[in-house]
């Protein structure tokens, strides 16, 4: 547990480290900076592509930057690779990898989608829509554990939890210490899912490192317990997961 909280702690003051570290470039990011005649034939689009990127934005800049790499190298001939390049961009530039070549990677990990300070009036409606969809997902998700809580701790074994999770009365009354272990790990995955929530921005590691465990949680009582698990606690995780990553 003391390691737990030092993770999440250290994560926590990386995320409020907030000044941007001095432009670097590694061209065009493990992709060829041109073809095999001309080795540098696209590799000051991908420059001027890390230079956006370095600095980071909103959703939309993210968006015009990518489209606009395309364009830079459709404009010297090479279509296909302009393609290629695209999707690598959109699928390995979000925000939320940590990885050296992410969106906003001059400043510290994780930053997701901000706006510079010098020009606040850049967000879009697209973002605030995707953070309310991704705000209110990993919401229901804590919700949904902290009723896990109450049916693991305090309805155990009354006729409700036992109708529930389908118990004898013998085996519930055998097994309501077990559950209410059980039901406090739900309560504390549920409140660091809220404490994420409440530091915006910067938990953004926090909630990452949460629904990571409660998808694996959620598998592991699938492939152990009941599928439906799968669906009623992986799912919707996975779902959140994959939403702070790809947009």
């Amino acid at each position: 547990m003391r390691m737990l909280w030092l993770l999440l702690l250290t994560l926590t003051s990386i995320s409020h480290a907030g000044q941007i570290k001095p432009f670097t470039s590694d061209g065009c990011s493990g992709f060829p900076d041109g073809t095999l005649q001309q080795q540098e034939l696209w590799l000051s689009c991908c420059t001027e592509h890390d230079k956006t990127y370095w600095q980071g934005g909103s959703f939309q800049q993210r968006l015009d930057a990518d489209l606009t790499l395309k364009e830079c190298v459709s404009a010297i001939g090479e279509p296909v690779i302009a393609e290629l390049m695209l999707s690598g961009v959109r699928v390995g530039g979000s925000p939320y990898w940590p990885t050296q070549f992410r969106w906003g990677y001059g400043w510290p990990y994780p930053r997701g989608y901000q706006t510079l300070a010098s020009d606040p009036s850049l967000s879009t409606h697209k973002d605030n829509t995707m953070t309310l969809i991704i705000t209110g997902l990993v919401a229901l998700i804590a919700l949904l554990h902290i009723y896990f809580l109450v049916l693991e701790m305090f309805l155990w074994d009354k006729p409700y939890g036992r109708k529930t999770f389908n118990l004898s009365k013998e085996f519930a009354s055998a097994s309501k210490t077990l559950a209410a272990n059980q039901g406090l790990y739900n309560g504390f995955l549920a409140a660091g899912l809220i404490w994420g929530l409440l530091l915006g921005n910067a938990g953004t590691a926090i909630l990452l490192f949460f629904l990571s465990c409660i998808v694996i949680a959620g598998i592991y009582g699938g492939l152990t317990v009941s599928k439906r698990i799968l669906f009623i606690q992986a799912l919707p995780a996975a779902i959140a997961l994959g939403l702070l990553f790809i947009v």
